[in-house]
């Protein structure tokens, strides 16, 4: 185990709020930050040390301490349009919340950085026909505002680094879990969630890409896998990683199984938005995710829904 404390930033979101919580049931000494915790966010981190408030201002108080490692988990994940920003002002806010970050770990004598990134980095045409999956390797292109700032954050993290501060960039793919909500930060909900919600209220689930092929990282899967990484960070780390070669569906075989859990659902086919769909992530070099025995999404399901759920 690390010796000293680790700050989280974004701690008050669906990801960051589970890896808090892994940590400080790991025994780890944890200070959560987010602009924003709600109430039953709040509630899950009880017995971890929360501090609200814009994060340029959290990170320049002197009694918030020091740390042994850092990750940083927050973004603006609403697009410019939602803001009403524009695209450079969108990416300067988060490059922005980077660097701060960036500075005061190294400053405060952090040894390690974990930079939260995405497999939003790619266009679906980033991958070569012959290839099944997105891996390190792949070269990134994607250029919508949150997309360009983790491109850009992949970088400056690998820059930051020094002999006496170690960093990494980590993308992660499709994630579901427990506590996912609507917040500021976050404007849509997971393709896992929204299909369960359109079970339970309307009784259709709409597929816009039944061959469509995903990889879904089960939440708490992912979080204790972030806590071994975060305690095994060495100066030999990979620049950039991905979270593993998480469990793949296709979405109609995802909706069948949503369906198959609540009762009178049918399933409704409709045309789709986007010209391609993204394939899946997946890892190509050997990390501690090699070791992750990821839960089933089948048996991650049945936990999200109760036996023949009723609408």
């Amino acid at each position: 185990m690390m010796d000293g404390p680790i700050l989280v930033t974004g701690a008050g979101g669906f990801v960051c709020s589970e890896i808090a919580l892994s940590l400080s049931r790991a025994g780890h000494k944890v200070t959560a930050v987010d602009q924003l915790f709600d109430e039953a966010t709040a509630k899950r981190l009880k017995n971890v040390r929360r501090i609200q408030g814009p994060l340029s201002e959290v990170l320049a108080d002197r009694d918030l301490g020091s740390y042994s490692a850092v990750i940083h988990g927050a973004a603006i994940t609403a697009s410019p349009e939602q803001l009403d920003i524009s695209k450079a002002a969108h990416i300067q806010r988060n490059m922005d919340m980077l660097t701060s970050t960036l500075d005061f770990a190294h400053r405060e004598g952090a040894n390690r950085f974990l930079f939260l990134s995405s497999m939003g980095v790619f266009q679906p045409y980033d991958l070569p026909a012959s290839h099944g999956c997105f891996t390190e390797v792949t070269r990134p292109s994607a250029t919508c505002a949150y997309c360009a700032a983790k491109k850009a954050g992949e970088l400056l993290t690998t820059a930051a680094a020094d002999h006496t501060f170690t960093t990494s960039s980590l993308r992660l793919g499709n994630v579901f879990g427990s506590h996912e909500a609507l917040r500021e930060t976050r404007q849509h909900l997971c393709l896992v969630s929204r299909m369960i919600s359109e079970a339970k209220n309307s009784g259709v689930i709409e597929v816009q890409s039944p061959q469509a092929q995903r990889d879904w990282s089960w939440l708490p899967d992912l979080a204790d896998a972030i806590v071994q990484l975060i305690q095994s960070l060495r100066p030999t780390a990979p620049s950039v990683l991905h979270a593993g070669t998480p469990p793949v569906i296709e979405d109609l075989t995802l909706a069948r199984a949503i369906a198959k859990r609540v009762n009178g659902t049918t399933i409704r086919l409709v045309p789709s938005q986007w010209e391609a769909n993204r394939p899946p992530m997946a890892s190509s070099i050997s990390s501690i995710f090699d070791g992750i025995k990821w839960t089933s999404i089948e048996s991650a399901l049945d936990s999200l829904i109760p036996t023949q759920a009723m609408r």
